[in-house]
């Protein structure tokens, strides 16, 4: 998350959706008592290359991921109401699947060693197993992002970027805010092994599962479950 009183605006980060790499490209761009809170896990949160593309300044008790009535709550009203706000929204049934695969990185049953039958010339595939850990997953406990964008079931910000249109929503943002749109640095990276289209790890009732938590992303931005 970032508030930056050098160039008015608020970055809302959200779970899921690039935000890592968008905070760390704008970062280079503020000082002073700018604002940009801290990043955890540093094995994932470096460039490809190996280094640490992320700067913090003057975090306070501001975290990450604060929800948008959370950072306005913590400004005086002139700053919420006048600088630019902007946040990131990702197809809820992607993000979905992302956040599991994030969730799950350290879990060993994820990636089982091979089995001696295996080397015997039956193939190996996971992605069954992975599957019904998905399903659980999905029927259990996890968050939607409507509290970095919607404030009362209205939209509190001025700008959302699409994570499908990464790049040139990226630039527009910045354009909106007065700086150069370098390139995202990739963060994050290499969770998810298994490069399939999110519509396989779906049925019918984790499909609707999330539709019915994601009802504001569907409502506001026309997101569907897509096949490839």
């Amino acid at each position: 998350m970032i508030i930056s009183h050098t160039h008015k605006f608020i970055f809302i980060k959200s779970w899921k959706t690039a935000g890592t790499s968008i905070e760390a490209a704008l970062s280079e761009y503020c000082s002073g008592d700018d604002i940009v809170t801290p990043l955890g896990d540093y094995d994932f949160n470096r460039s490809g290359n190996g280094e640490w593309v992320h700067k913090s300044l003057n975090a306070g008790d501001f975290k990450q991921h604060d929800y948008a009535q959370t950072i306005k709550d913590k400004l005086p009203p002139e700053i919420w109401q006048t600088y630019f706000k902007f946040s990131i929204a990702r197809n809820p049934w992607d993000r979905a699947v992302s956040f599991f695969f994030w969730e799950k990185r350290r879990d060993p049953s994820l990636t089982p060693r091979k089995r001696f039958y295996h080397h015997l010339g039956v193939p190996y595939d996971n992605f069954r197993q992975i599957k019904k850990q998905f399903s659980r997953y999905i029927k259990g406990e996890w968050l939607n992002n409507d509290g970095f964008y919607v404030i009362d079931d209205r939209l509190c910000v001025d700008f959302v970027i699409r994570y499908e249109h990464l790049s040139e929503d990226f630039q527009e943002a910045c354009r909106r805010i007065g700086v150069p749109a370098k390139a995202l640095p990739r963060l994050k990276a290499g969770i998810r092994k298994q490069q399939r289209h999110y519509s396989e790890y779906f049925d019918e009732e984790s499909m609707r599962i999330v539709a019915a938590r994601h009802q504001n992303d569907i409502k506001l931005f026309g997101y569907t479950f897509e096949r490839p």
